[in-house]
């Protein structure tokens, strides 16, 4: 066991050097730590908790060390160590023995120690003994490495060393450190830098004053330093339980002084400096504490105002507590205070700008009150048994809320508007105010033209229908100025205020913009009129123009479109875009003149300046710009652009050719229009010459009187300035006559050359010359010859209406003689055809399926239809004509023209029976055409080209502008003085005027009696009533307000009797009725009970006529009636008298 024993002594020997340098590394860190702890506790002052911490885990560590070393020594005993097992040390010793072969001691041991199991024990123990031989001739410490063990006792003298030379250098601090260790259950506290005082010590102050606070600083002195103010009792109130914290540093007299806020209870402070730095042992210096006693003034502990606006506001009183310190009211408002204090009060008042007002106090409460003037501020003041007072009293600022202008927005009229006969103005105000309104008023001048020399008219009148308890309102009414007078070229500006209810400052007024209302005269008025008719005729003629151009483009495009085999280039396909966008805008453009024509019916309606059959001739015109585009254009449209989108050439040609179709036919009927409407313009004519005419009339008849009544304190340069003008106006009629006669000679030759002499006329001359007279005398003062001569002028005028009204009717005579002799014309042969179309019928049913004059029959029948074509071609020239041409009997001609096509196919395929049925269909459109025909024929020769009501309307205007002289001329009695003489004659003058009227009236009602029509016979014996009181009240030279009330009555009255009665003679004209007179027909059928008119069959009717290869010419005018068909025949219904 030799190997073994060396083995043996070189671990003994690892063990003594591991145990060696394990004792220098503990004695290494020993030194480290205690080093370091001595510098830690020289600089932070440990306390006696963290050194026993400290000093517990070291012994900890120390006996787990040795427990450690324990446990690792019995391991290697147990060889369980590798670093000290049997074989890493045999390893050891290899290499360092035998370096060559490594593993020879290794092998020697393993040899020896299984010595007993080997075979070849002499050879074993011979092995064992050569090696034990060599190795036991090296030491075993020479096997084991001296260097780790020398490189960690020179590292541990280094530490040693090291520490040593530290500690030195800081002995002190390091001997007291090591002294505070030593003694480790001991409390040691570090030095402080520096002391502080403070020099106030302690204080007693008010509540809500302010003091300061100065400390001083022995030693260093800090940057700055912390001043904290604790209260001593905890209240509610979170302003004097909070804790006060201020910083400040060093002033230049080296204190260190605060200044508090207010305080209101008591505090105690101390001086404060916090380490700045975590190495700094000390960890804040604090003075001693001292105390602040605060004395308690007297406050406010509940505070409320109370806002009571003024009555008329009618707004709800208000409350704010103390917190608000803006108070806002109304001038005039009530501010009621009630308050409540801390402490007994002896006194409360208010400071409220430069007064001071005294508030009623009652132990610890007090209140007062005061009235809103101005804005300002005011501060509640508090005194209380020991003279001590509420410190800095809250400035509580007054706001004095507007009372703001009422605001009004006229929405209606416009500013400048010119006033219809009726003179009412119809007006829409949009009204608003903070509180309500006190009134609204409507402030007018009315101002005559400037050659009369009248003084501006000023009046103002309340508008009832305002609401004044509201802040909002819309108000829509009228204003009539009918009761003023008013005459051509007069001008009324007028405005409205509005007012509000503010009864503290006084009503505060809004006025509008002045509004300008004009009195036009007719002269303007019809130039107007025919300015705006010449523009629509411009419009037209230029939408002709441009439909003929593309209508061109539309043929070209469908030519080009036929001759396109696959697909269109893509120019070709924006003309086809183009096309319909010019299609569209054309429609637009119809639209616009169809608006046009509206406007200026309703300007003609407004102005009454069109008699009541003008106006219907008008809105039947404009029905037909309403109508003319065909129905089926916009489809037509719709069609080409799918068509050109699917690139369908086949339908995209179809609905080119269809577009085609109806841009002719809008042509045709533009034509219609422009031909019809040239018409209307002469008829237009001759009622504007009659109306300003009859106006002249009117005027002079009141400058007549005028001049009858002249006395010297009479103006009599307003009356020859009136009679100039008068004189202006009748040579602007006969100008105009030159004019109408123009247009008239067209359609009557006759009335043309009447107009001529007219114009040239000895009774114009005549009127001429006595006007001219008249103004000659009056500026000479010679009243005699102008009342001559103002009377003769009058005749000549009367003689000028009455031939002009000649003229009129001769006209109208004319023109209906003329249309209805081609009615009849028409009629007849209508007729004709169907008692022709009747024998056909009769001779067709005679013959048999395979008879051989069927041929001739079909020759027959085509003869028929081509003298039905050249019926149809008059229809439609005399359609440009008149509106007698209806829809309805285009209707009837279009079903029996499609009826005898369709016959001609039947008796093509021998179909006998069908043919009859067909022809029976044809006889009931050409006798359905026949008797409207008929019927239009009537209508126009019984009541011309106007209502019944006509004439009626026509007297009623005449009354209506006498009476208004006669008005005129009873206000002049109320302008200035006048003398008794003079205003007998004035009254005697009335009462001619006002009887003549009353005759004209009894003739009236007995007229309108006799026809039958009792509709407004209570108006007319009302008006009748009340002219008999003003006759009677004449009779006896007396003229008071209820004279002139009833006058007023009575023309207002008038006016809307004529309105009704324009109404009711259009109703008239719009109803169906059944002639009386009985017509004998020599046709072997006559006229059959049904006339077949059935929707179905004019819908079957129309599709085979379009279909029927006829001209366009003629399928346009079918297009267009059968447009119309369905709203005739609800029209028809609606009109027929049960």
């Amino acid at each position: 066991m030799k190997i073994q024993k060396y083995l043996k002594s070189v671990r003994k020997e690892k063990i003594k050097r591991d145990l060696a340098r394990i004792s220098f590394f503990l004695l290494m860190v020993f030194t480290i730590l205690l080093l370091v702890f001595i510098l830690l506790e020289s600089l932070f002052y440990f306390s006696p908790f963290y050194k026993k911490f400290v000093l517990l885990t070291i012994i900890i560590l120390s006996l787990s060390a040795a427990l450690w070393l324990a446990i690792g020594y019995i391991i290697i005993k147990q060889n369980r160590n590798r670093k000290y097992s049997w074989n890493y040390l045999a390893k050891i010793i290899g290499k360092i023995i035998f370096p060559k072969n490594q593993d020879t001691a290794l092998n020697a041991y393993q040899i020896e120690s299984q010595i007993k199991r080997n075979q070849s024990k002499d050879l074993a123990d011979n092995f064992i003994e050569k090696i034990a031989e060599k190795i036991n001739d090296v030491s075993p410490d020479e096997i084991i490495d001296k260097s780790s063990l020398f490189n960690i006792k020179l590292i541990t003298m280094i530490v040693m060393l090291t520490t040593i030379l530290i500690l030195s250098i800081s002995w002190e601090q390091s001997a007291n450190a090591f002294y505070r260790w030593k003694n480790y259950d001991e409390q040691f506290l570090a030095p402080k830098p520096f002391r502080l005082h403070s020099l106030t010590r302690n204080q007693h102050i008010l509540g809500g004053e302010k003091t300061y606070i100065t400390i001083m600083c022995e030693g260093e002195n800090p940057d700055s330093v912390l001043l904290r103010l604790i209260p001593i009792q905890m209240t509610l109130n979170s302003r004097d339980s909070s804790i006060i914290e201020l910083k400040t540093g060093l002033n230049p007299d080296g204190f260190y002084q605060f200044e508090l806020p207010e305080l209101f209870q008591d505090y105690e402070y101390s001086a404060i400096v916090n380490a700045k730095h975590f190495y700094q042992a000390w960890q804040f210096v604090q003075s001693a504490t001292d105390t602040i006693f605060v004395t308690d003034r007297p406050k406010l502990n509940n505070f409320e105002i109370k806002i009571i606006p003024p009555v008329y506001s009618k707004l709800p009183s208000e409350s704010l507590d103390g917190s608000i310190a803006l108070v806002e009211g109304l001038k005039g408002s009530v501010i009621k205070i009630n308050l409540e204090s801390n402490r007994f009060l002896k006194t409360c008042f208010i400071k409220l700008n430069d007064s001071v007002n005294f508030f009623e106090t009652k132990e610890n409460k007090a209140f007062g009150e005061f009235i809103l003037k101005k804005d300002g501020k005011f501060s509640v003041h508090l005194v209380d048994p020991r003279g001590i007072t509420n410190r800095d009293p809250i400035p509580y600022r007054i706001n004095i809320l507007p009372d703001n202008h009422p605001v009004m927005r006229v929405k209606k009229p416009a500013p400048v508007l010119t006033l219809g006969n009726n003179q009412i103005i119809q007006y829409e105000l949009e009204i608003e105010d903070d509180y309500g309104f006190n009134d609204l008023q409507l402030a007018y001048e009315i101002r005559r033209p400037d050659y009369l020399g009248v003084e501006p008219y000023i009046a103002m009148f309340i508008i009832p229908d305002l609401n004044k308890d509201t802040t909002k309102q819309i108000i829509k009414a009228h204003w009539n100025l009918s009761d003023l007078i008013l005459m051509p070229d007069d001008e009324v500006y007028y405005h409205f205020e509005l007012t509000d209810n503010d009864k503290i400052s006084g009503p505060k007024k809004t006025i509008s913009n002045t509004l300008l209302a004009k009195v036009p005269s007719l002269s303007d008025l019809y130039e107007k009129l025919e300015l705006e008719e010449e523009n629509i005729n411009e419009q037209i003629g230029d939408s002709i123009d441009e439909l003929m151009v593309l209508k061109n483009e539309i043929d070209k495009m469908e030519l080009d479109v036929l001759k396109t085999e696959n697909t269109l280039k893509w120019e070709e396909r924006q003309r086809v875009k183009e096309i319909v966008n010019e299609a569209r805008n054309e429609m637009m453009k119809m639209k616009n003149i169809s608006n046009a024509i509206e406007n200026l019916m309703k300007q003609s309606e407004k102005h009454e300046l069109f008699n009541s059959d003008l106006i219907e001739k008008f809105k039947e015109l404009s029905n037909l710009l309403k109508n003319i585009i065909p129905q089926d254009l916009l489809d037509n449209l719709n069609k080409t652009q799918n068509s050109l989108e699917k690139m369908d050439l086949q339908s995209l040609q179809k609905a080119l050719e269809n577009m085609s179709s109806n841009i002719s036919e809008i042509e045709s009927e533009l034509d219609r229009y422009i031909d019809i409407f040239k018409r209307l313009q002469a008829e237009q004519k001759l009622t504007e010459l009659q109306n300003r005419l009859e106006k002249l009339i009117q005027q002079k008849d009141k400058l007549d009187r005028d001049i009858e009544s002249f006395d010297n304190t009479s103006n009599e340069k307003r009356i020859w300035q009136e009679e100039l003008r008068g004189l202006e106006e009748l040579t602007n009629i006969n100008d105009e006559i030159k004019e109408a006669s123009d247009l008239i000679k067209p359609f009557s030759q006759k009335s043309s050359k009447r107009l001529d002499d007219l114009k040239s006329s000895v009774d114009f001359n005549l009127a001429n010359k006595n006007i001219e007279n008249t103004i000659s005398s009056l500026k000479d003062k010679k009243i005699k010859s102008a009342r001559s001569s103002s009377q003769s002028s009058l005749n000549n005028l009367n003689n000028i209406q009455r031939e002009l009204a000649n003229i009129q009717k001769e006209f109208e005579n004319e023109t209906v003689a003329e249309m209805a002799e081609k009615l009849e014309k028409i009629m007849r042969d209508v007729l004709f055809l169907s008692k022709e179309q009747e024998k056909l019928r009769e001779e067709t049913l005679s013959l048999s399926r395979n008879s051989s004059m069927l041929k001739a029959m079909a020759t027959k029948q085509q003869i028929i239809q081509d003298q039905l074509n050249q019926t149809i071609k008059q229809m439609i020239d005399l359609s440009k004509e008149t509106f007698s041409v209806t829809p309805q009997i285009g209707k009837s001609i279009g079903k029996a023209n499609n009826a005898i096509e369709q016959t001609k196919s039947d008796i093509t395929n021998r179909d006998i029976r069908n043919a009859s049925k067909n022809q029976n269909q044809a006889m009931e459109g050409l006798n359905s055409a026949a008797l409207d025909l008929f019927q239009s024929v009537q209508q126009m020769q019984s009541s011309g080209s106007a209502s019944g009501f006509e004439q009626f309307l026509k007297m009623m205007q005449q009354m209506a502008g006498q009476q208004q002289g006669l008005n005129q001329q009873g206000m002049s009695l109320n302008l200035g003085q006048m003398s008794s003489d003079a205003q007998k004659q004035i009254l005697q003058s009335m009462l001619k005027g006002q009887k003549n009227i009353q005759k004209t009236l009894q003739e009236l009602i007995k007229e309108i009696q006799q026809s039958g029509k009792q509709q407004g016979n209570g108006d007319l014996n009302g008006i009748a009533s009340d002219m008999q009181e003003v006759i009677s009240d004449l009779s006896k030279f007396r003229y008071n307000r209820k004279t002139k009330e009833k006058q007023r009555r009575i023309l207002s009255r008038m006016l809307d009797s004529q309105t009704s009665l324009s109404q009711r003679g259009f109703k008239d004209e719009r109803k169906s009725y059944s002639s009386d007179t009985t017509a004998t027909f020599i046709s072997p059928g006559g006229l059959p009970v049904d006339l077949g008119q059935r929707q179905n069959i004019a819908l079957d009717a129309l599709n085979r006529s379009l279909n029927s290869g006829y001209t366009r010419e003629y399928q346009t005018m079918i297009k267009r009636y059968f447009n119309s068909m369905t709203q005739i025949e609800i029209q028809n219904n609606e009109k027929i008298i049960p």
